[in-house]
């Protein structure tokens, strides 16, 4: 298992180096993100926390964007949660900060399992200058497949606020290796209003402790 881990992590280092030198066909917007989380509850209490980082590569450049996430939240009702985040964004050209409130409900049927989140996302510039409000609203549905470690899903978040900005359309799935420890891979189709669509491949690790 450690030796599985280890490669895992190897593979997601590696990633931004070794694609540098990738051609990309023209008119095509392709990317990855490589991500890892870490998630705790606090004992028996209603509280848990996350720690979250992610690196995006566009056109398989050696850098683009990378993000640093915190977050502590509280489980108001069995099925829901709200959390607050704060986002540190490095960008080729400019740092960004970023406040994120969270509601989110999830429902559970047999080995289905629906879940509606919604997100309001403050964003401002290191360097001052001009703010952005955002709300992304993500309908998620996962199955876990009887007998594996597989958990497959479908989601699509839109991204607004005022008008349409963004949707992102999900196909992924979770490995589960232990209680502790899963993999999660997916391919996004993320349209925009005001630039060519992009295809976005995702992997990534998440840790609950």
């Amino acid at each position: 298992m450690k030796k599985i881990v280890v490669l895992i992590c190897c593979c997601l280092l590696a990633l931004p180096v070794t694609s540098r030198a990738q051609e990309v066909p023209e008119g095509w917007e392709f990317g990855g993100w490589e991500f890892f989380e870490v998630y705790h509850d606090f004992g028996n209490s209603p509280f848990f926390g996350s720690f979250y980082f992610e690196h995006d590569n566009y056109h398989y450049k050696y850098f683009d964007n990378c993000y640093i996430r915190t977050i502590l939240g509280v489980k108001i009702l069995p099925w829901l949660k709200a959390d607050v985040g704060y986002d540190f964004v490095v960008e080729p050209s400019v740092l960004k900060h970023k406040l994120l409130l969270d509601l989110t409900g999830t429902l559970k049927s047999g080995n289905f399992k629906v879940s509606l989140r919604q997100r309001y996302l403050h964003t401002w510039l290191h360097s001052g200058g001009p703010q952005d409000n955002e709300l992304r609203s993500r309908l998620k549905v996962q199955y876990d497949v009887p007998g594996t470690r597989w958990s497959p899903y479908l989601a699509m978040e839109v991204i607004s606020w005022g008008q349409w900005r963004k949707t992102r359309h999900y196909v992924g799935s979770h490995y589960n290796f232990n209680s502790w420890l899963q993999l999660e891979t997916y391919y996004i189709y993320y349209t925009h209003r005001d630039k060519p669509a992009q295809h976005i491949l995702g992997i990534g690790l998440n840790f609950n402790f």
